[in-house]
């Protein structure tokens, strides 16, 4: 399973749903005179630092943040093949926006962002990844609000990929996401409900290379979902939800792909009392396809995030998904995606941040019957310069301990340092 990236693929399954902080001149009590209190249950990460924010710019009633960022880095394994491996240096660079609203009500905002990575020998790898979106919410009262979003993506599957290797690709594989969302959340009591509807269009760039005609794998996906939940007690909630998706391919030679995937999940949602916050669901998802070749995929659904403040300075955060996903190999339709991660954010200075992650995370098809699990390890620091600037180096290893059905094990290290400036 390829580590995570600054842009993640969009939801094509159904199952599964930085802060950078600066020196204070002053000695040890000069930074006690400035530290500020987090608020009840707010992470290493998220919490506000006055003194060392970006503070944006203000246009009448909006807010517009903005950051750019260079990098350079080395990637010891850019096929992720256990022999014969191909490592190059690179330069990354990107920038994000957003303008939103600061409304008491309502909300309407706009945001974008791109990432270029550029090898300085195997151009063949270069990627690049952006995004934009415009969104809005409109509050009836309180309790009851509608959305809506447009998103427009253009992202990578990359090629140590079980998905890539197996489609006999060797470079990255672009696509575009275009996604629809409408939904809408009211309260009645002690119970929330909540609808919400997603059309998104996926449609893939050809490559070179045999198998590399993955165009004649578009799609689009059709997502209802419905959620409710039933608070027992202030802040802690048993929730359940149920989940619709249906997929139709735009090449009529792929059309026995087409399938129709219904999940139920169940579990709980607990808020922030300071130290703890949870939200667990877990169920079933079943998959019929159209194609009598393709045999109906059914599976447990996991949707799990949990965050513990273990001390003022230190969060833990556990996330764990399980879903079914579409493929790009022409003798299967989908898989089935695993992925568990702990993570740990310290703040050992007011202005160093430093993190550390350990995930698993796994591929399963049913045809052919093949298994890869891979672990994942990573680390960063952080150290926020003032207001504008923000250094930081990061690591990640990747280690394909386990592989079936003629998959093949790799391992891949991977160093970046980077450079950030941000309004």
């Amino acid at each position: 399973m390829q580590a995570p990236r600054p842009f993640k693929r969009a939801a094509g399954g159904i199952g599964i749903s930085m802060a950078m902080l600066p020196v204070c001149a002053g000695g040890a009590l000069a930074q006690e005179d400035i530290r500020v209190v987090p608020d009840r249950g707010q992470t290493v990460m998220d919490r506000s630092r006055p003194e060392v924010d970006p503070v944006g710019v203000r246009i009448g009633s909006f807010r517009l943040d903005a950051a750019a960022f260079a990098g350079v880095g080395y990637d010891d394994n850019l096929l992720g093949t256990s022999t014969n491996k191909l490592g190059d240096g690179f330069v990354e660079e990107g920038a994000r926006a957003s303008l939103v609203s600061d409304w008491t009500v309502h909300q309407l905002g706009v945001r974008a962002g791109i990432v270029n990575r550029t090898y300085f020998n195997e151009g063949n790898f270069d990627w690049t990844d952006w995004n934009a979106s415009a969104f809005g919410r409109y509050d009836f009262g309180g309790d009851t609000s509608v959305n809506a979003a447009y998103t427009h993506s253009r992202l990578h599957l990359a090629p140590q990929s079980v998905d890539v290797q197996q489609a006999g690709l060797a470079e990255p594989v672009p696509y575009n996401v275009d996604q629809f969302d409408v939904g809408g959340t009211t309260r009645f009591n002690r119970v929330t409900l909540g609808m919400s509807a997603t059309y998104a269009m996926y449609r893939y760039d050809n490559v070179p290379g045999p198998g590399g005609n993955v165009s004649v794998y578009d799609y689009d996906a059709l997502t209802l979902r419905l959620d409710t939940g039933y608070e027992f007690v202030q802040g802690r909630s048993i929730t359940l939800g149920i989940r619709y998706q249906d997929l139709k391919y735009q090449d009529s030679a792929s059309s026995d792909r087409d399938s129709q995937t219904w999940a139920a999940l169940a579990g709980f949602r607990y808020d922030f009392d300071g130290v703890w916050a949870a939200r667990i669901a877990i169920g079933y998802a079943w998959r019929d396809y159209d194609g009598p070749q393709f045999k109906s995929l059914g599976t447990p659904a996991v949707e799990a995030n949990v965050t513990w403040n273990a001390t003022a300075l230190t969060t833990l955060n556990f996330t764990a998904s399980r879903s079914i996903q579409e493929s790009i190999r022409n003798t299967t339709a989908s898989y089935v995606s695993n992925y568990a991660q702990i993570r740990a954010d310290h703040e050992l200075l007011r202005n160093v941040i430093i993190s550390g992650w350990a995930g698993i995370g796994g591929q399963e098809y049913q045809q052919p019957t093949q298994r890869a699990t891979d672990l994942i390890f990573g680390a960063q620091a952080t150290w926020l310069m003032n207001r504008n600037l923000a250094l930081s180096l990061e690591y990640r290893y990747v280690d394909r301990v386990s592989a079936t059905g003629g998959l093949q094990e790799y391992d891949e290290n991977v160093v970046m340092l980077r450079l950030r400036a941000a309004l």
